[in-house]
């Protein structure tokens, strides 16, 4: 209960500062006499986005906010402050930080409607500089969702500007490109001076913007996908077998998300920091057990299911203390949702048959919130039931694998995640064909001949 109630307030306090902002965008409007209907329309698109398609993705009602402020500002500093033409407006380099931050087409579209003529309202209401700045965005935006590397968000900005010149060359009047006059080469000039150094000041500013937004851009997780971190380092020498039953899971979870349209990409590195806690104890778990005794043979249940739970928490710490994104922090967090651990669970129950001991033995939670924290926790039950599967071929590894995704379902462990039944079918689906690939048979070799040999 006490939970619930913060959370509340948190969101009232957000909302809150979101519309003290608002209504700073709105005085803005008012002081430089801008059209009150474009910042109408934006919060109309906003409430439906919000209420009626119901994107999951999109950012709270405080960073929606602060992005209205800075879409407004951009194109005032740049034309009242620097004196810059409207051709000049960086909205190429914009769109490409909201898309980088949020991967929400919708939204960035959104954004360059309002950007765009914004630019047309300071810049004499000119219609050939809102629509080569509204295409140029639309295009940047494009060219830079779900990107993985850096040339390519330079490359995205140079073509946007190459396009944004193009349209406003003809709207500007001009019949050939083989006549260049002055206005044509200046005007060639701002575009690709915006295509090309918006971008790059993007990549500059991007670390700070993913630290005000708490969001985590593929280009980040690609720098967290590198083994040569200090807790991947860790988990390939310390827990060996926790490293590779992680590096199973991120294929198997890759894949799925892939197959349903997730963040592929935030689901592979969420599977190799999902178990970063069992650096701490790493031979109480039995990946980790090669030619080891089992450390649970003289503990009683209780205390198994202590140090089996206690993962989870010091994971999260761990993270925290390497300054993990809270986005990765939460497949830590989430993985387990309120399972049960059955192992010990069972064992407690053969030592106290009468007593109720379920409660007891399930994981904290709280249940995976999202599509890609949900398909991470499947694969990691999965990944860990298939190792026990006797000989195993496609016919035994399609009911393994129906029967885990069936059971988490029916136990309420997917309720939170927003998953439909066609993306668990899609996700079953992935999970087979990829477990039937690592467990594929190859032909005997015969033996050579000692004849052969002795020749």
């Amino acid at each position: 209960m006490d939970i619930s109630l913060i959370k509340a307030k948190i969101d009232i306090k957000n909302a809150l500062i979101g519309g003290i902002l608002f209504l700073a965008a709105a005085f803005i409007f008012y002081l430089y006499s801008i059209n009150f209907s474009l910042l109408a329309l934006i919060a109309v698109l906003f409430i439906y986005l919000n209420f009626f398609r119901k994107s999951t993705d999109l950012p709270s009602l405080l960073d929606l906010a602060i992005l209205t402020v800075i879409a407004i500002l951009v194109p005032l500093i740049t034309t009242i402050i620097f004196k810059i033409p409207g051709y000049g407006i960086a909205a190429i380099g914009f769109i490409i930080l909201i898309t980088l931050l949020f991967e929400n087409l919708e939204l960035s579209f959104i954004f360059s409607v309002l950007i765009a003529f914004l630019a047309a309202d300071v810049s004499d209401r000119s219609f050939s500089v809102a629509l080569s700045l509204l295409i140029a965005s639309i295009v940047a935006a494009l060219l830079s969702y779900r990107i993985r590397r850096r040339f390519q968000v330079i490359r995205a900005g140079f073509l946007a500007g190459i396009v944004q010149f193009i349209v406003a060359y003809f709207l500007e009047g001009r019949n050939s490109f083989l006549i260049f006059s002055t206005l044509d080469l200046g005007l060639l000039k701002i575009c690709l001076i915006n295509g090309i150094l918006s971008p790059i000041i993007v990549l500059g500013i991007l670390p700070i913007f993913e630290y005000i937004f708490k969001v985590l851009t593929n280009i980040s997780l690609l720098e967290l996908s590198d083994f040569n971190h200090p807790l991947m380092r860790r988990l390939i020498l310390e827990a060996p077998g926790t490293y590779q039953h992680s590096l199973v899971m991120a294929n198997l979870s890759e894949a799925a998300a892939e197959a349903i349209g997730a963040n592929s990409l935030l689901v592979r590195v969420g599977a190799y920091y999902h178990d970063i806690g069992k650096l701490v104890k790493p031979q109480y778990f039995i990946e980790n057990l090669v030619n080891y005794k089992d450390m649970h043979k003289k503990l009683k249940p209780s205390m198994s299911k202590l140090i089996i739970f206690n993962h989870v928490k010091e994971g999260v710490e761990l993270a925290k203390k390497h300054h993990i994104n809270p986005q990765i922090i939460n497949f830590i967090r989430q993985h387990h949702g309120k399972t049960l651990v059955y192992y010990f669970y069972s064992r407690a129950k053969e030592i106290e048959p009468d007593q109720k001991h379920e409660e007891e033995y399930k994981y904290p939670g709280p249940k995976p919130q999202s599509k890609e924290i949900a398909i991470v926790a499947l694969a990691d039950s999965v990944e860990a039931i298939s190792r026990t599967v006797s000989e195993p071929n496609p016919a035994r590894i399609e009911e393994m694998v129906r029967d885990v995704v069936k059971k988490r379902f029916l136990e309420g462990e997917l309720d939170e995640s927003s998953l439909t039944l066609k993306d668990l079918e899609k996700i079953t689906q992935s999970f087979i064909r990829i477990l039937n690939a690592t467990y594929h048979t190859r032909i005997k070799y015969p033996k050579e001949n000692n004849n052969s040999k002795k020749k």
